[in-house]
C-alpha cells in the first residue's frame, strides 16, 4: 500500500512539472526546470516577458504606445518571434525596436530587451474595452502576455511647473539659473512657449536643461515632463533687495506660470581716479611730491578696512595719508594722499607707478598713474651759474694774457 502512494506521488509530481507555464495579465515567465522564481534576484533563472501598464486607457482615436521587455536570467542567447494573434477587430498592431519596425528580437544572456507595441485603432473606434494578445515565440519557449485597453474621455489640457529652489540669494554680479519642471499632464503632445515676467533692466533666457541653446519654446509629449533652465542677468549695479519673479509656460491649450524670487544682497564695488579724473601727477627725482588719488565705493554695501598700497619704478618711495580707509559707504568717495620720492637717479621723462586698494570683505582695484619726473630749477641756476663763471674766467684770460 505505501509502495502504491509513493508511486503514484512520483508520477503526480512528473506531471506538475510537465504543466505548461500559464501567462499573468502583467508578465509571462519560462522558467528552467519548472521551478519558481526565488525572492532573491541573484538566483532568478528564466526568460520573462512584461510590461509595466498591461491595462491602460487611451482616448478616442490615439494610438497607444506599450513598452515590453524580454528579460534573460542566466540562459543562453535566443530568439523569439513577435506577433499579435488576438488582435482587437480593426485595430493594426506594429512592434518597434530602437524606433524601426521589428517582427523578432534576439535576448542575451542576464541581460533585457527592449521594444514597443504600436496599438493604432480604426477609425471610430468607440469607447469600450479591447483585448489583445502578444506572443513571443522562441525555439522551445513560447511567451504570451495579454494586453486590455479601453478606450476613454480625453484627458483636459493641463501644464504643471516645479521647481526645488523657488528662491535664490546672491550678489547683482551672481548668475541666477532656476532649474524648472515642466509637466504636460494631458492626453496630447504639446508646443510649450516660455516667457518671464521681470524688470526692465533684468533680462530672462531659457535654455534645455544640460544645453546652453536659448530656445523661446519646446515639444512636450503627452503625459511626459522635461527640465528648463531659467537664467537671469542684471546690472552690476541692481540694489539690494527682494526681487519677485514669474515664469510662464503656454500651450495651445493650456497655461502655467511659477513665482520665483531672487535676493540681491549689498556688495561694495571700488574704483580709483586722481583729482578731477586725472590718472597722471609730476614729481622731482629725489624730491618727496604729493599725489592726491580719490577712492570711491560704487557698489551697493559699505566696504571696510580698505587698504592701499603702490607698484613704483626701482628706487622709487611712497607712503599713503591714510594708508588704510575703515569705512567707505556706497556711493562715497575718500580722497588720500599719496607722497611719491622718485630714485635720486631718476632723469626726466615718464614713469608709471600702479596704486592699488584691497578692502577686507572681497572687492579689489587698481590704476595705472602716469608721473612726469621733472628737472630741478635748482640744478637748473647751478648749471647758469657754471656756464657764467668760465665765461669770467675766459673773459679775465683774455684781458691780462691777450697783450702778450
Amino acid at each position: 500500500m505505501q509502495r502504491r502512494l509513493l508511486v503514484i506521488s512520483l508520477f503526480a509530481f512528473v506531471a506538475w512539472m510537465l504543466v505548461p507555464v500559464t501567462s499573468s495579465a502583467a508578465a509571462s515567465r519560462a522558467p528552467v526546470g519548472g521551478s519558481t522564481a526565488p525572492a532573491g534576484i541573484n538566483s532568478v533563472s528564466g526568460i520573462y516577458f512584461s510590461t509595466s501598464y498591461p491595462a491602460l486607457t487611451v482616448p478616442a482615436d490615439q494610438t497607444a504606445t506599450i513598452e515590453l521587455t524580454l528579460h534573460n536570467f542566466h540562459q543562453p542567447p535566443q530568439q523569439f518571434r513577435l506577433s499579435v494573434p488576438q488582435l482587437a477587430n480593426g485595430w493594426k498592431a506594429t512592434f518597434l525596436g530602437g524606433g524601426q519596425p521589428i517582427s523578432a528580437v534576439m535576448v542575451d544572456p542576464d541581460s533585457a530587451a527592449k521594444l514597443q507595441l504600436r496599438l493604432e485603432p480604426p477609425m471610430g473606434a468607440g469607447a469600450g474595452a479591447y483585448h489583445f494578445l502578444v506572443l513571443a515565440q522562441g525555439e522551445t519557449t513560447q511567451l504570451r502576455l495579454p494586453i486590455a485597453l479601453t478606450i476613454g474621455k480625453e484627458l483636459p489640457a493641463k501644464l504643471k511647473l516645479s521647481t526645488n529652489f523657488p528662491a535664490l540669494r546672491g550678489t547683482a554680479a551672481t548668475s541666477f539659473k532656476f532649474t524648472v519642471t515642466v509637466a504636460n499632464d494631458s492626453g496630447k503632445d504639446a508646443t510649450i512657449n516660455f516667457t518671464a515676467t521681470v524688470l526692465k533692466s533684468f533680462e530672462a533666457t531659457f535654455t534645455e536643461a544640460y544645453s546652453s541653446q536659448q530656445i523661446t519654446s519646446i515639444p512636450i509629449g503627452a503625459g511626459k515632463s522635461k527640465d528648463i533652465d531659467m537664467s537671469i542677468s542684471m546690472p552690476r549695479d541692481t540694489a539690494a533687495g527682494d526681487y519677485k519673479l514669474i515664469m510662464h509656460a503656454k500651450g495651445e491649450a493650456a497655461s502655467a506660470e511659477l513665482p520665483l524670487r531672487i535676493t540681491i544682497f549689498g556688495q561694495p564695488r571700488l574704483a580709483l581716479s586722481g583729482e578731477g579724473g586725472r590718472l597722471s601727477g609730476e614729481a622731482y627725482a629725489g624730491k618727496a611730491s604729493p599725489l592726491t588719488v580719490v577712492v570711491r565705493n560704487d557698489g551697493s554695501a559699505a566696504a571696510r578696512a580698505v587698504e592701499l598700497s603702490a607698484t613704483a619704478p626701482d628706487g622709487w618711495k611712497t607712503s599713503f595719508d591714510p594708508k588704510e580707509v575703515a569705512f567707505l559707504p556706497a556711493g562715497k568717495s575718500r580722497s588720500v594722499q599719496v607722497t611719491l620720492i622718485p630714485s635720486i637717479r631718476a632723469i626726466a621723462g615718464d614713469y608709471q607707478t600702479t596704486i592699488r586698494a584691497n578692502a577686507a570683505d572681497g572687492p579689489s582695484e587698481s590704476a595705472d598713474f602716469r608721473i612726469t619726473v621733472l628737472t630741478s630749477t635748482m640744478w637748473g641756476v647751478a648749471g647758469i651759474a657754471i656756464i657764467a663763471t668760465a665765461l669770467l674766467v675766459v673773459v679775465f684770460a683774455v684781458a691780462r694774457y691777450g697783450r702778450r
